[in-house]
């Protein structure tokens, strides 16, 4: 079943969303027809190539999404708050070339936190042991959104401990699901969680590059990742309630 009209504006086309078949319903499907109707697109500004939705605009195409379908919207917010992380953090090589499969859907987007809080409960973050040019990452994530099968990359907060000449401090870190050390375990006692592929992510002794890293201080992008996280969580809930 095709989603929306191709030639229609991404907001009109998520507004008229169809509710999904059963067979629709599975991760993958969902995910590839949130990306057919132009969502990630809508976040990314339009210098960039994208559609340079408004947060109105964008918490309205979602509010549509999450009254047909809650888990699609759950994938749409989670796609959408890495799309944004891309777009706002200074590393341009890592954007370059992760957010193309962002938007084409070739892989997830995942966040590390649960849509019930957001990220007015910061999540609990990953310990880092450093290295020569990078670092190892171990804990656990709970409540994580599109742990697709497929691929994903997930937007991962980390404690750094203090060395020379840096203080101890919070960053991000983009990890792909690839990555030796990293695991996941889907929840399926509940349909919606897995329909949006939500479970948990364990990391042991993950190794990251210091040319991946997102964000070496977290505050500037977090705090752009809070604004549109507020927006769409509470479309998220509303849609949900109706």
């Amino acid at each position: 079943m095709a989603w929306a009209d191709h030639g229609r504006m991404p907001t009109q086309a998520l507004a008229s969303t169809p509710t999904p078949t059963p067979a629709e319903s599975d991760p993958e499907a969902l995910l590839a027809q949130v990306v057919a109707c132009g969502w990630p697109r809508l976040i990314v500004p339009r210098a960039l190539g994208g559609e340079g939705a408004t947060h109105p605009e964008l918490a309205d195409a979602l509010l549509h999404l999450a009254r047909r379908h809650p888990a699609a919207a759950w994938m749409a917010w989670s796609q959408g708050l890495v799309v944004e992380a891309l777009v706002r953090c200074g590393n341009v090589a890592l954007r370059e070339h992760v957010l193309p499969d962002l938007l084409d859907g070739s892989r997830a987007g995942a966040v590390s936190w649960a849509p019930d809080f957001g990220l007015a409960s910061p999540p609990h973050p990953v310990s880092a042991v450093a290295l020569e040019r990078g670092w190892h990452l171990t804990g656990r994530l709970e409540q994580v959104l599109n742990l697709q099968w497929m691929g994903y990359v997930v937007l991962c907060p980390v404690w750094f401990e203090a060395t020379a000449g840096q203080p101890a401090r919070l960053g991000w870190t983009l990890l792909r699901s690839e990555e030796d050390g990293l695991r996941h375990e889907v929840d399926r006692s509940r349909p919606l969680t897995r329909q949006s592929a939500c479970g948990t992510l364990h990391l042991h002794r993950v190794y990251f590059r210091e040319d991946e890293l997102l964000a070496d201080h977290a505050d500037t992008l977090s705090a752009s990742l809070r604004v549109l996280d507020h927006t769409l969580r509470k479309a998220l809930w509303d849609g949900a309630l109706r």
